[in-house]
């Protein structure tokens, strides 16, 4: 009754806001019960499909670095993980799993089952009554799923099967081509955070709604009218010969139906029946239904994929963090991959954790995030923190290596610039500072390396010849930094090496 019909905006994004921020490495079950009870707000989870498959990440080289697995089996390890539900799930959503896992049989769809239902035991413990959880599954598995997760969280607190078309076409043998995923959507309770989203007006929307144009554009008539004859009150009254019709009240009171006219507002039926004419730009958009068409797929020459085969669009995590948490609210992915949460969390002023089993993608993650705060500290846990920690990586898992240590100079790798003998880190914010990770001594440093001002060159194999020839290049300032400074217990708490990064204030 008080104004044009319209929508609640969704908080604002407040820039000063004191977030927390912190990404683990390592076995995210683990991780999942050190976070306290009731804490997350939201927690999106895009695990892997169960496809039977391996994936690599083109990162650095021109050749694929293993990147995870995702092929199950039932073996031992699952067989303890049975055993050891009831330690992450209460008795009715052990007893679900154990039994829909004895009707699979030992087959690698029930070890999926068993594996993901624990973390999400875990998760559900770890959301707050007002909390989230958006699982991002395969079609393959999500009926398994949400019979788990309805054991869970309660069938009543079931919110939609959401579907994301992910590609445009799909070629399949003898079946329709598949081109969607699933978002399974819980609350915790029926006291969730709900901001509603909306996606623009399409063309052909506004062509088919917005029928009527004046000398404002195009509008639509609807209805005066509310539900409820609310005889008695300011909203029933009689309007140029008209009361509202029987069970039905005025939407506005007579003074706000007054300057609605004054301002050209209304326009009437045959009959003399008020209408409000609603123009293209009086509302957001539409509101967003559960087939997400309009979010497209990351292309191969997309500036946001750095990688990873599976890396989804920072627009579908940001829907989902805007509709379903506040500013300063905790956001947990225990699958971040390559860090879109996290990426999406800092763009809306959310505090957020981020596990994953990978060093290689959690340094890719780190390197995303600092790009887009580069001062932030970010507490980092599963990464090297001695020095010969940091030695045995360089022999053991070299793309992890370089990674890392890219991502402590608050660098991101570029495939490009790589050497072979170096690889090479760039700022996307900055094209001042220059990292270089030697990997064995270089035996040639490409000029293009010297026409940065400034060069961080990490301690390793050859790393005294790259910086003299860096500097012969043209570099000015080339600092050093030891490997103590990208291990120390400061790097560990900031997520940078401990030395003059060169950051901008």
């Amino acid at each position: 009754m008080n104004g044009l019909p319209g929508v609640t905006a969704a908080p604002a994004v407040s820039a000063n806001s004191t977030l927390s921020r912190s990404l683990v490495v390592g076995d995210n079950l683990e991780a999942l019960t050190r976070i306290a009870r009731g804490s997350a707000i939201l927690a999106y989870l895009d695990p892997p499909f169960n496809t039977g498959r391996g994936y690599e990440a083109r990162v650095g080289r021109t050749t694929g670095a293993a990147a995870f697995s995702d092929v199950w089996k039932w073996d031992e390890d699952t067989e303890r993980s049975v055993r050891a539900l009831d330690e992450h799930l209460p008795p009715v959503g052990a007893n679900m799993v154990t039994a829909l896992a004895a009707q699979l049989g030992r087959t690698s769809t029930a070890a999926y089952i068993v594996s993901l239902s624990a973390r999400l035991g875990e998760i559900h413990r770890a959301l707050a009554p007002e909390g989230s959880l958006y699982l991002h599954c395969a079609p393959s598995a999500s009926h398994y799923l949400k019979v788990i997760l309805d054991s869970l969280f309660g069938p009543d607190n079931f919110r939609n099967e959401i579907i994301w078309r992910r590609t445009h076409a799909h070629s399949s043998s003898r079946r329709y081509g598949p081109v969607h995923d699933v978002i399974l959507y819980y609350s915790r309770s029926d006291k969730y955070v709900w901001n509603q989203g909306y996606s623009p007006y399409t063309n052909d929307y506004i062509n088919t709604y917005f029928r009527h144009v004046d000398k404002r554009g195009p509008y639509q008539s609807i209805t005066c009218t509310g539900p409820g004859d609310r005889q008695g009150t300011l909203a029933h009254y009689e309007w140029k010969g008209h009361w509202p019709p029987p069970g039905r009240h005025w939407a506005w009171t007579y003074k706000e139906m007054k300057r609605l006219e004054a301002d050209g507002r209304l326009v009437y039926s045959k009959n003399g029946v008020p209408r409000l004419k609603w123009y293209v730009d009086d509302g957001d958009g539409v509101r967003l239904q559960d087939v997400w068409s309009d979010i497209a797929p990351l292309s191969a020459h997309s500036r946001e994929r750095i990688g990873y085969e599976t890396q989804k669009p920072v627009a579908l995590l940001e829907r989902v963090i805007a509709a379903s948490t506040r500013p300063g609210d905790l956001v947990v992915d225990p699958y971040c991959g390559t860090g879109t949460t996290a990426i999406a969390a800092e763009r809306l002023s959310r505090s957020w954790e981020m596990h994953d089993a990978s060093l290689l993608a959690s340094s890719l993650t780190l390197a995303r995030v600092r790009a887009e705060a580069p001062r932030a500290d970010i507490r980092i846990n599963g990464f090297p923190c001695t020095e010969m920690a940091a030695r045995n990586l360089l022999q053991s898992d070299q793309e992890a290596y370089e990674a890392w240590a890219a991502a402590m100079l608050a660098t991101q790798l570029d495939r490009k610039s790589h050497t072979g003998s170096v690889a090479v880190g760039i700022r996307s914010w900055g094209s001042s500072v220059i990292g270089l990770v030697p990997l064995w001594v270089p035996t040639e440093v490409p000029l293009t390396l010297g026409k940065y001002p400034t060069a961080l060159v990490v301690e390793g194999p050859g790393s005294a010849e790259l910086a003299r020839a860096v500097e012969q290049r043209g570099t000015k300032d080339v600092q050093g930094v030891p490997l103590a400074a990208l291990t120390s217990s400061g790097a560990a708490t900031t997520g940078k090496a401990d030395v003059d990064l060169r950051l901008p204030v």
